[in-house]
């Protein structure tokens, strides 16, 4: 080993230098590329009801990261500590959750608690309550318990500590990738991005752990906040958006008589450069989810006087409103239709019943409808049967004639209270073929 001296040792090393925020490219100084790599992960603050021993080992991730740039190695070990940090997180929470008593059932029989005061004594009896058939009691419901990284996941999901499909995926690349750095076959380099990434996953997850969603989060999102707009269009196919305050004062459009039919909805607003924009706006269909958010029919249509006048009288507010986890219901008869809220659906007149229908949990409505489609595809690996899919974001509550994809439905979400809402369609297209 080569004995470096202390002024070698505070060098830059210029691979970390080659990194800046416009990719790849010329180096930065030393000093620049300090200050923008902590800024990558210098907004992942804690809640404060984490755990201390998550919290310090979190801390010293973004300790050790800021020295990245005197060596570059720095990043790869940052990264690998994160995702066992994952585990060290649900550990914790579980302890707090199971607050000094863990309870199993061995088969139907009667329920058996042991004291524990730490985790080697959940992972001791967990063991044990295995080799006699034991499952860990969550809640209500039973679930297949082991004690291990695999077991903790299962647990967070079913005590509803953690949520959304399309995160559910994220956590088990984030388990496979925690399972190589564990059982290492192999030498492996990661990169500053790559690094920083991990830790603001893993700053989400253990946020959202302590029941803290996080803001325009990528994993767990907090709920979007929604305002009343105005969408119109025109024989012509064209459309617009606009907030429902633009109709209280005059402007370039007053003079456009009836060639515009207006409709009024609550939905989220366009913001520039925010990853949750609805770029499908121009797409809504009160029959159809056919908009990346949740879109709600208020009004319409109606010309723009008659839209102005109903938006005085009634003065509708904004909301906010969770996308994740929400139950589409896709009917495949002869054709694919796009996704329904089940309200919707169950609003339906007999004559448009018929057919196969699936009830599915997702994220949004393009993952539904590309999920049911994949079932058609003998060699694909769709789930057909309830669960979650392995080959994409969506959990299957039932598939079968219209009454049982209800059911399936309602078993989810409780009564679910018929809609009956005027049609209306907007004229742009985006990949429903098969709208009518």
């Amino acid at each position: 080993m080569e004995i470096r001296s202390l002024t070698d040792l505070r060098a830059a090393d210029s691979l970390s230098l080659a990194f800046n925020p416009y990719g790849l490219g010329g180096r930065m100084t030393p000093e620049s590329a300090a200050e923008f790599q902590q800024r990558q992960i210098a907004d992942c603050d804690l809640t404060r009801a984490v755990a201390a021993g998550t919290r310090a080992s979190f801390e010293r991730l973004r300790t050790v990261f800021a020295y990245g740039v005197l060596c570059y190695d720095l990043y790869t070990l940052v990264g690998d500590q994160a995702l066992l940090i994952y585990e060290q997180a649900l550990r914790e929470r579980f302890m707090e959750w199971c607050d000094g008593t863990i309870t199993f059932r061995i088969n139907r029989e009667s329920d058996v608690s042991f004291p524990v005061m730490s985790y080697s004594d959940v992972t001791k009896h967990a063991a044990s309550m295995r080799r006699r058939g034991g499952k860990l009691i969550v809640a209500t419901n039973a679930v297949e318990f082991n004690g291990m990284l695999y077991g903790l996941r299962v647990w967070a999901r079913a005590a509803g500590l953690v949520y959304g499909r399309r995160s559910r995926m994220t956590e088990d690349a984030l388990a496979g990738l925690r399972n190589y750095v564990a059982h290492p076959s192999g030498h492996h380099v990661d990169t500053p991005v790559a690094a920083a990434r991990t830790i603001r996953d893993l700053a989400e997850l253990i946020n959202q752990l302590w029941g803290q969603a996080t803001p325009d989060g990528r994993l767990y999102p907090a709920p979007l906040h929604r305002d009343i707009a105005v969408l119109s269009w025109n024989d012509a196919g064209e459309a617009r958006m606009e907030p429902a305050g633009a109709l209280a004062a005059p402007d370039s459009t007053e003079g456009e008589g009836d060639e515009y039919q207006h409709v009024v909805v609550r939905a989220v607003p366009f913001v520039p450069n925010s990853r949750w924009n609805d770029d499908h706006w121009a797409e809504f269909d009160t029959r159809y989810e056919t908009t990346r958010f949740p879109t709600d029919y208020l009004w319409g249509p109606g010309t723009r006087d008659e839209a102005r006048a109903w938006l005085k009288h009634e003065n509708p507010e904004g909301d906010s409103v969770d996308f994740t986890d929400r139950v589409f219901l896709v009917q495949n008869h002869g054709r694919m239709f796009p996704p329904r809220r089940p309200a919707v659906a169950a609003g339906l007149p007999d004559d448009e019943r018929a057919g196969v229908w699936h009830a599915l949990r997702a994220d949004f409505p393009d993952d539904a409808f590309v999920h049911v489609r994949g079932t058609e595809d003998p060699s694909a690996d769709h789930a057909r049967h309830p669960g979650d899919c392995r080959a994409c974001s969506v959990e299957v509550l039932g598939t079968g004639p219209y009454d049982e994809a209800l059911r399936a439905a309602a078993a989810v979400l409780g009564p679910i209270q018929a809609v009956r809402l005027p049609s209306v369609r907007f004229p742009a297209s985006f990949f429903w073929p098969t709208r009518d």
